[in-house]
């Protein structure tokens, strides 16, 4: 599963590129942004696979998010503008798409994106690199014992305290309450079918959130809510499908 957050100051684009993008199977819009500062702040809490980014924006130019976007994370540049692409290749782009979007051209970008390994110098900001990921094991009814690479070092969690879990590729990046996030080589059909179902929903394709954790959402914009946490301090950004999906879980 390939994870997106779009990034365009038109509303029109946006919401033409994600219903393209959720056309194929293999890719999921995990939340959009109008503006830099807006995808600067969902960077903060979310780290996709790619961020579709359009250049021209009012106030701050797409270029400027480059120094926010986690290196594991591609780029995929979307505009009205054909005069920019030699620098966005020089930036490090994955592709450069033209507006108007359609499908058969995007078809191409996502296949690019699927051939594409992700950078070697992994930089997750809490969750380490691939080769560092850990394994889950011992499910018993209460816990889950996380182990770290190796073996080195063995953690029983109970589940009580895990506030949410993403799908970030082939591993589960997993949050629990006063520690940092860490990767874990484990999917999310799995967790899926270990969770208590009274209190774990999962929200989206990539997203499982512990429902009695949540202390507060605050809506920031049509296209992103940041949900907060007991016992943890930074926000979880969340798009406007996982919003409308996390309001039909909460309790009235």
């Amino acid at each position: 599963m390939i994870t997106a957050l779009l990034v365009d100051d038109e509303p029109k684009a946006i919401d033409r590129l994600a219903e393209l993008l959720e056309s194929f199977s293999g890719i999921e819009v995990i939340g959009t942004a109008r503006d830099v500062e807006d995808a600067e702040g969902f960077l903060k809490g979310r780290v996709p696979d790619v961020v579709f980014l359009d250049i021209n924006m009012p106030g701050r130019p797409g270029f400027d998010l480059l120094a926010s976007v986690p290196p594991t994370s591609r780029i995929v540049f979307v505009t009205a503008h054909e005069d920019r692409a030699i620098e966005a290749f020089r930036a490090g782009a994955v592709d450069y798409v033209l507006k108007p979007f359609d499908r058969d051209r995007l078809a191409i970008t996502v296949e690019r994106l699927g051939a594409i390994a992700p950078a070697p110098r992994s930089s997750f900001a809490t969750a380490g690199d691939d080769d560092d990921a850990g394994e889950a094991s011992g499910d018993t009814d209460e816990s889950v014992t996380f182990s770290s690479t190796g073996g080195r070092s063995f953690e029983v969690v109970p589940y009580a305290s895990i506030v949410w879990i993403e799908a970030v590729r082939n591993y589960t990046r997993v949050q629990a309450s006063g520690s940092k996030s860490r990767m874990i080589r484990r999917t999310m059909a799995e967790w899926e079918s270990i969770l208590p179902v009274a209190t774990f929903g999962r929200i989206s394709r990539s997203l499982i959130v512990q429902l009695p954790s949540i202390r507060s959402t605050q809506w920031r914009s049509r296209d992103q809510t940041l949900v907060l946490f007991q016992g943890l301090a930074e926000p979880l950004p969340i798009g406007r499908a996982a919003t409308q999906r996390l309001k039909e879980l909460l309790p009235k």
